[in-house]
């Protein structure tokens, strides 16, 4: 099972300059957060859904549909149970339940979810090279973006790992999938171990690798031709500005 989100395909989102697509993240971040109706939670998950199909990265939101799915209803239900907010009644003739606590949760978990999802459709549609060409293009310095590229490489590399020890265990027959909630969390003693010798030994490989091409954090790395802000991504990025100024317009309104 792989456990990468990048899909190189050939879309309009892919080929966008990669300043544009951080931009985009930090938009639709900012703007679940701004948004305070359910409707506009809506329409927010509803255009992330649709830049899914347009960039042909469904696979990865397949592979996440179920963690997005367990995190949205948890959202949810703590916010129903713990919104205070006036008057109260009973749901299911059991359980106080304060008014308003539903259409409140409901924005809540949607926007969660909706910064859930900008995040993994970036990763989708950009790779790691570019992510970071990109931090250092926007004037970032080196060793926050080195830094932030190798944090998503040793992030995968650990859940790779992750999977591999689970297929070995499987096949020495400990099974993390089966029996009750208590049995999987036991099941999962086994894995730790070798899941931290492997990050160390990674970590240790790294360090001899870093230190044979002479790395060093004051190194000037200059990517200023390799990225072309073309007329595609103005159009984007002035979209987005203009979206964005409505959606404060309207929230201060």
């Amino acid at each position: 099972m792989s456990v990468f989100f990048f899909i190189p395909n050939d879309s309009f989102l892919h080929r966008r300059d990669p300043r544009v697509k951080i931009a985009g993240l930090l938009f639709f971040c900012a703007l679940a957060m701004v948004e305070t109706s359910l409707r506009g939670q809506g329409l927010i998950c509803t255009g992330l859904l649709l830049l899914f199909g347009c960039s042909r990265t469904w696979g990865s939101l397949k592979k996440m549909a179920g963690v997005f799915i367990l995190i949205g209803s948890m959202t949810f239900i703590l916010w129903v149970l713990f919104y205070r907010g006036g008057a109260k009644w009973m749901l299911w003739g059991v359980l106080p339940v304060s008014v308003g606590a539903l259409p409140h949760a409901g924005v809540m978990s949607l926007r969660f979810l909706n910064m859930l999802l900008s995040g993994l459709l970036f990763l989708s549609i950009t790779s790691i090279e570019d992510f970071y060409g990109g931090l250092v293009v926007l004037g970032t310095p080196y060793p926050f973006a080195f830094a932030m590229s190798l944090s998503f490489r040793l992030v995968m590399i650990f859940m790779s790992n992750a999977f591999s020890i689970v297929e070995a265990q499987k096949v020495r027959g400990n099974d993390i999938l089966r029996g009750n909630l208590l049995k999987r969390i036991r099941a999962y003693a086994p894995l730790i171990v070798p899941l931290i010798l492997t990050g160390v030994k990674k970590a240790e490989t790294l360090t001899l690798a870093l230190e044979s091409k002479g790395f060093s954090p004051q190194n000037k790395i200059d990517l200023s031709g390799k990225y072309h802000f073309g007329a595609a991504d103005a159009l984007c990025f002035c979209v987005m500005l203009l979206a964005g100024t409505a959606a404060v317009w309207m929230r201060l309104r």
